[in-house]
């Protein structure tokens, strides 16, 4: 007779790695090549290789390493805050793709090390946890969604374990200690420390400020804590400079003030805690777009020293997109076509393109035909201009074309503006 196989269930790379990042993250959890295999259903060379995909992401996003012992043990090393951020952001991961893991191992695992521990029942049951998260939402003005819920309960559990504490610097201090979380962490923590009968970690405390942050995407409508309020000034004061170094006035901030000033309250902080994000679209954003790259990190300096933070250049990068996406619906404009005929010298059509580029903070799209297929077919459909910077005859139906000749003058530039901002 055949035996009977339990059915293992089959992962993605995506959950796969989750899962990996969060075992590794239990307190007092050994992990190797064999209950790895276990846990993923997978043979122990592609828990190698999941491995070391693991480790080339948490060193690109957190500053974090993944070590293996002589004895086949794997550990993340790196900052304890920088391994706290990372758990984070991993079991917010877990939750939406891989929850019945986290239910099924992550959980129970976390469980035992409390009991372990000895921590009081009453501290880290479902009942009492829930009962914090709800005065903490009370105390926040802000509802948690159900997996948000799940999610500090299992935040509050790995708390209550007491691994080593994250090491806050004055700067990072000072941000936690202005944030609307602060007083909520703080309560919970002294609860905590009442029960125990130890005395309260200021460590502890900010990293629970921290937390709490974490999980709360700012809206300008419903600020309401000093911090907020200085925020909405500086977003406000923000959009006042970019409109006065680009001579182009917003008529209307309904839609570029709410989701700037969401923007701009996560990308401080994770500048604050050198949070890392994908930075792939970076030099994409500047070689397309940067006179109005170079705007938006002028109007930026005044916020950046208000509170005293250098945001990174794909952080200005994100935010001058979203200057150009407030630009383009201002307008109610598309981005214009504009075609760049080609021909015997292609290191003057690239000095070309960057000043056609510089002229116009728009975003437009640009295209290479070459001088013999405009003057047989004539421009792309949806053409708004063509740019060349060699003599040409025109073909019998055209969209404007401008000869261009190295420097462009004052009056180029200013018609081909007019022409891709009309």
């Amino acid at each position: 007779m055949r035996s009977e196989q339990t059915d293992q269930p089959v992962y993605s790379s995506s959950q796969r790695h989750c899962h990996l990042l969060l075992m590794m993250s239990l307190p007092h959890f050994t992990l190797d090549s064999v209950n790895a295999s276990q846990l993923n259903g997978v043979d122990e060379q592609r828990v190698r290789q999941d491995i070391a995909e693991v480790d080339a992401e948490i060193q690109r996003h957190h500053r974090l390493t993944i070590a293996c012992s002589d004895n086949g043990e794997y550990c993340i090393r790196g900052a304890e805050l920088d391994r706290r951020l990372c758990l984070l952001h991993g079991l917010r991961r877990a939750l939406r793709i891989s929850p019945d893991f986290v239910s099924l191992h992550y959980a129970p695992q976390l469980q035992r090390q409390l009991k372990h521990q000895r921590i009081a029942t009453a501290l880290a049951d479902n009942t009492n946890l829930q009962a914090l998260i709800n005065h903490c939402a009370l105390a926040l003005r802000r509802q948690f969604s159900p997996r948000d819920q799940q999610l500090l309960q299992l935040i509050f559990r790995h708390e209550l374990c007491a691994p080593p504490l994250p090491q806050f610097n004055q700067r990072q201090r000072r941000w936690l200690a202005a944030k609307a979380e602060r007083d909520a962490a703080s309560e919970i923590v002294e609860h905590w420390r009442k029960r125990q009968g130890v005395a309260s970690s200021q460590h502890e405390i900010e990293m629970l400020t921290l937390l709490f942050s974490q999980l709360h995407a700012p809206q300008h409508e419903a600020a309401w804590h000093p911090s907020e309020h200085d925020l909405r000034v500086q977003t406000s004061q923000l959009i006042a400079r970019f409109e006065t170094l680009a001579g182009t006035p917003f008529r209307t901030r309904d839609t570029l003030m709410p989701q700037l000033y969401t923007h701009l309250a996560q990308a401080l902080e994770r500048s604050c805690f050198a949070m890392g994000i994908d930075s792939s679209l970076t030099d994409e954003i500047e070689r397309q777009y940067p006179r109005l790259l170079r705007t938006t990190c002028a109007a930026l300096a005044d916020l950046e020293a208000h509170y005293q933070l250098s945001l990174s250049h794909a952080e200005k990068c994100l935010v001058a997109v979203i200057f150009g996406a407030g630009l383009m619906q201002e307008s109610a404009l598309q981005e214009k076509q504009v075609v760049l005929l080609t021909g015997s010298d292609p290191t003057l059509e690239a000095h070309i393109e960057v000043q056609i580029r510089e002229i116009t903070l728009l975003p437009i799209i640009l295209r290479y035909q070459t001088l013999h297929d405009f003057q047989h077919a004539g421009a792309p459909k949806g053409t708004a201009l063509v740019i060349t910077p060699y003599a040409t005859p025109l073909p019998l139906f055209s969209p404007p074309l401008i000869h261009a000749e190295l420097p462009l003058g004052a009056h180029q530039q200013e018609r081909i503006r007019l022409l891709l901002e009309s």
